[in-house]
């Protein structure tokens, strides 16, 4: 018996081992992301790299309030099905997120 699969947007069963049952359904999961991820991307650029600025508008806050309202956009309209790629896959697929660096600093020691 073949394996039954979710579409990741529709949520419709297919039996090919892909993400989406349809090139439309790859298209609009997306289209979405790429809608919120502009939004984000511009919030958090911000609280990371002009701090100041960012914690006098409350950014980080305004970037819950995103998700938030993006997870009730899901619940509604697409059944609760959650709108994300799992975390392991995002790092699995991009294996630079997992290095640390460490810089050292060139100095007078102060002594």
């Amino acid at each position: 018996m073949a394996r039954v699969h979710a579409c990741l947007e529709c949520g419709e069963g297919t039996t090919r081992q892909r993400e989406f049952c349809s090139a439309k359904c790859r298209s609009d999961w997306n289209n979405r992301r790429k809608q919120r991820g502009a939004e984000l991307y511009d919030l958090y650029m911000a609280h990371r790299f002009d701090r100041a600025n960012a914690q006098a508008l409350r950014v980080f806050q305004a970037i819950n309030r995103m998700a938030s309202n993006f997870r009730e956009e899901d619940k509604a309209r697409r059944a609760g099905r959650q709108s994300w790629r799992s975390p392991r896959t995002v790092i699995e697929e991009r294996p630079y997120l997992r290095s640390i660096t460490t810089h050292v600093r060139i100095g007078r020691s102060g002594g």
